[in-house]
């Protein structure tokens, strides 16, 4: 659904709504409290394994694991006394944006098997290693960004090796947002038949600010700038760099690598946000992009395709038509989007000035002031827990000191409603959201510089009531019949039969009819068995869980 919003129907409906917004959230109730505090500036959080979370400080850069219970730190790595190609230090002149930015933990490292751990012990992380030439006066200096991964081995983040050294950076717009695909992606052999790591590059703050006279790359396929960029999380052993570049990359053209052999999408402003979602059996990867004056924007994220900027900003629209976007002096959407066969709009807008406040819009240069938001992360919520929230992406903005939760559609694919939104009034500059796994709690790091809980990760934990096994109001159940449960009635063992590769560990559960859970069991494997033999007889429903929580199968079963 397109929204329009003037800039005074936009300040206006804060206030009008906000009684309506806090009657909704009084049903929707957390305690919160710090986990940890001191971070410069937590920029990443990704939950890890044994109840950790793993932060990654841009200015700082340190890669610390901190305790969720007693919210300890171990520091894992520092990066300026272990990284000699890092140039520049915090303090020294223009920096870039981020500095140290995304992080990825390798599926294997969730294992509670110590052999399946030490097979693939990695780590990823993307971060700013070289500041260049500084041209001209109050200009942006020319930034390098690298994506190296690192052996998990005690402590200690060691034994470094680089994917790629070759992203370009700037001090704005790096993006820098680093995920691994939920299931091991398809190849020509075992050697391309693995799991892939995505990652989100900027456009370099083209047009704006310091960047003003920076050339604009999002249209061009041979520049990194302004894409998302696809790699293997191994070596494919196609030699030299082409090791770590997928072969089914859309633009792929080697073995003799440039860019576009990186590229997966294009035509991107600032992506600060990227997550994968599973919605009724589909996987999709949705992106948080930072626009300009107007259309912050939701994206689904697609091989090949082009998102516009810096010729659309937001829906093909034409509401930004004759105004400047990026180095564009004269925007023409609806041309752009119909002669651009592979342009993908977004699924929503946060928010979307009408043409006729462009004008004014353009002349306002306090961006506090502006619709957009500044989304600077995205998660996924497809949890069982919280009533209306399943399927549901959650956005944070720099601009307020809230969280935005938007409800996606019955496929994944769309938005139904608009915005609601939760966590106020604990402090702006909101850098991180990550949702815990069992879906009860939220983790959220804000900038050093936010108005209240500067450089801390506070921890949300929901209270309020539960989706029962039997509501299917709320949040409609699909089976996937991605596993085969067997047999049917049963005795003393049920078999479950992965029919395609899952995210792992895999939680099953077996309810009974009240809706109590009465049997657990995690498995690392596609295929296991679980003893039944202590259960009564009578009907149950088997649940089966990925390691991010969604629900992969639902199935009514029968003790005999």
């Amino acid at each position: 659904m397109k929204r329009t919003f003037t800039i005074l129907t936009f300040i206006n409906c804060i206030f009008l709504f906000s009684s309506l917004i806090q009657t909704a959230e009084a049903q929707t109730t957390f305690t919160k409290r710090t986990v940890a505090s001191g971070f410069n500036s937590a920029w990443e959080v990704v939950y890890g394994p044994n109840d950790s979370l793993w932060v990654t400080e841009n200015s700082a850069y340190v890669i610390s694991r901190v305790s969720v219970s007693s919210g300890m730190k171990t520091q894992l790595i520092n990066l300026r006394a272990t990284d000699a190609s890092i140039n520049f230090t915090s303090g020294s002149g223009t920096q870039p944006q981020g500095g140290l930015m995304g992080l990825a933990i390798h599926p294997n490292l969730y294992s509670p098997d110590p052999a399946v751990r030490a097979a693939k012990p990695w780590v990823y992380a993307a971060y700013v290693y070289n500041r260049g030439s500084c041209p001209g006066t109050n200009t942006s200096c020319i930034f390098t960004t690298k994506i190296v991964r690192f052996d998990y081995i005690g402590n200690t983040l060691t034994n470094p090796t680089t994917i790629i050294s070759s992203i370009p950076g700037s001090s704005d717009h790096n993006s820098g947002r680093l995920v691994i695909s939920p299931v091991i992606e398809p190849g020509a052999d075992a050697d391309h038949t693995q799991y892939r790591l995505y990652y989100t590059v900027g456009d370099m703050g083209a047009g704006q600010f310091l960047n003003t006279t920076r050339t604009e790359n999002a249209q061009n396929v041979n520049v990194m700038e302004g894409k998302v960029l696809r790699f293997n999380t191994e070596i494919d052993n196609d030699g030299g760099q082409d090791n770590w570049v997928p072969n089914d990359n859309p633009f792929y053209s080697g073995p003799s690598i440039t860019p576009q052999d990186y590229v997966f999408s294009m035509g991107h402003r600032n992506a600060q946000g990227l997550v994968w979602g599973t919605v009724s059996g589909t996987n999709y990867l949705y992106s948080s992009e930072q626009m300009d004056r107007t259309d912050d924007e939701i994206n689904i994220i697609e091989a090949g395709r082009n998102y516009g900027w810096d010729q659309v900003s937001g829906y093909c629209d034409g509401n930004v038509d004759g105004f400047k976007i990026g180095q564009n002096t004269s925007a023409d959407e609806e041309t752009f989007c119909a002669a651009t066969p592979m342009h993908k709009e977004p699924i929503f807008t946060l928010f979307t000035a009408s043409a006729a406040d462009m004008p004014a819009l353009m002349a306002q240069s306090n961006n506090s002031l502006w619709p957009t938001v500044a989304c600077s992360s995205i998660d996924f919520y497809g949890h069982n827990v919280i009533p209306g929230w399943p399927a549901s992406l959650l956005l944070t903005p720099l601009k307020r000191n809230l969280v935005y939760r938007v409800k996606l559609n019955a496929t994944g694919d769309g938005v139904v409603g608009d915005t609601i939104s939760y966590f106020r009034n604990d402090g702006n500059r909101i850098r991180r959201i990550t949702v815990a796994p069992d879906g009860f709690r939220f983790y959220i790091a804000r900038d050093a510089g936010a108005s209240a809980n500067g450089g801390a990760i506070m921890e949300y934990t929901y209270t309020g009531a539960t989706l029962s096994l039997g509501n299917t109001t709320t949040n409609p159940r699909v089976v996937s019949n991605l596993v085969k449960i067997y047999p049917n009635p049963f005795t003393n063992t049920l078999n479950v039969q992965g029919k395609k590769e899952m995210r792992k560990p895999l939680r099953a559960q077996l309810y009974d009819m009240t809706g109590k859970l009465v049997i657990e069991q995690t498995s690392y494997m596609n295929n296991f068995s679980i003893n039944v033999s202590a259960i009564p007889a009578g009907v149950y429903a088997f649940k089966l869980y990925n390691t991010f929580d969604v629900e992969m199968q639902i199935e009514k079963i029968i003790k005999l």
